[in-house]
């Protein structure tokens, strides 16, 4: 893991024009005052200006000052986190007001009002609710210092889609950072795979230790069509790599699934050698792991056949449901499954060829 990056993260959501050190006064005032507000018998208002001035520093100058000693002094102000969510709550309101006078009659100003209140948004949620965990608040900070590290390092990132269930993965380049976006190069199939799904996966490193999410823009860069990430979102639990190709249908297909108290009629969404999921507006109750026989089309493999399986788990699915279930077929159906599998992977990738500009 690299050092955690200094976080600038107000002075860098701030307009151009924004003077930082005459506004910590301003600042400063509106904790005080909501402060007061809230705790009935005050620490001195001298100590208090200290405190928050250091906050202050952290937050809107230089990003130097210890981030888990400026909060945790704050917090030492407060007997609940719910005091302490409504201390910064008022203080920014206030502040926010005051932000918004400050680009009076400056060009530009409006387009930095959605980043700077978004800013205090996640700020306040982590203040209040995950204190003891800052990579909550810095982690879109964090990353983009982590990819501006790999970059001068010139090392590559791995990043990942999935086309009609394909795996798209392959390494890429990273070719410039700022404060909210980074560029990356990527392999043409990546790049157009990508663009298709208006987003994109940075798989976990040495750097960040959790699979990221992000936005994709195509730009042009120095002549060269690139891709600006932007909007990044960390994956709660990693990416499921699974150890055989996945594949969805070209056209829609439907599929019948055949247990001892029911006969469940659905759609096929993908396949692998390991097992399927299919698609349904109606809802059915199975027990985990109980068997059943899934009845594949004569689309796959030319004839229908008849596979055991066993229901794993039910989750929702555009105002339906899906269902996943494991296949386990004999040898013969094993082989013709998987000559159906690697025949459909060509295709789409094939197809995702084709769609190359």
């Amino acid at each position: 893991m690299t050092n955690k990056a200094p976080i600038n993260i107000f002075k860098t959501l701030t307009h151009p024009n924004f003077e930082t050190k005459s506004y910590r006064p301003s600042f400063i005032k509106a904790a005080w005052k909501a402060y007061t507000d809230i705790v009935t018998t005050p620490v001195s208002q001298s100590h208090f200006i200290k405190l928050i001035g250091n906050l202050f520093d952290w937050l809107f100058v230089d990003g130097k000052e210890n981030s888990d000693n400026s909060l945790s002094n704050i917090r030492e102000l407060f007997t609940s986190s719910k005091e302490l969510e409504r201390f910064f709550t008022d203080t920014f309101y206030i502040v926010l007001n005051h932000y918004i006078k400050s680009f009076y009659g400056t060009l530009g100003g409006w387009d930095k009002i959605i980043p700077f209140a978004t800013g205090i948004e996640r700020f306040i949620t982590y203040t209040s609710n995950r204190l003891d965990d800052e990579s909550f608040f810095i982690f879109e900070d964090a990353l983009i210092n982590a990819l501006e590290t790999l970059r001068l390092r010139s090392e590559t990132i791995t990043v990942l889609n999935t086309y009609y269930g394909v795996p798209i993965q392959y390494s890429a380049l990273i070719v410039h950072t700022n404060t909210q976006n980074a560029i990356i190069q990527v392999h043409r199939l990546q790049e157009t795979a990508a663009i298709l799904q208006n987003g994109i996966y940075i798989l976990k490193n040495d750097h960040f230790m959790s699979d990221v999410y992000a936005a994709v823009e195509p730009i042009m860069l120095d002549g060269k069509r690139v891709l600006q990430l932007s909007r990044f979102d960390k994956l709660e639990t990693s990416l499921f790599h699974r150890q055989s190709i996945r594949v969805q249908p070209p056209k829609t297909l439907s599929f019948t699934i055949k247990h001892p108290t029911l006969t469940m009629q659905s759609h096929l969404y993908d396949i692998s050698i390991g097992g399927i999921a299919v698609t349904s507006k109606n809802s059915y109750s199975f027990a985990k792991l109980s068997e059943v026989i899934l009845v594949f089309p004569t689309e796959i493999i030319g004839q229908s056949i008849e596979v055991k399986g066993e229901f794993i788990f039910k989750s929702s699915y555009e105002g339906g449901y899906k269902y996943h279930f494991k296949i386990i077929p004999n040898l013969q159906q094993e082989s013709e499954l998987s000559k159906y599998i690697a025949r459909r992977e060509q295709e789409i990738i094939k197809k995702l060829r084709e769609e190359i500009i």
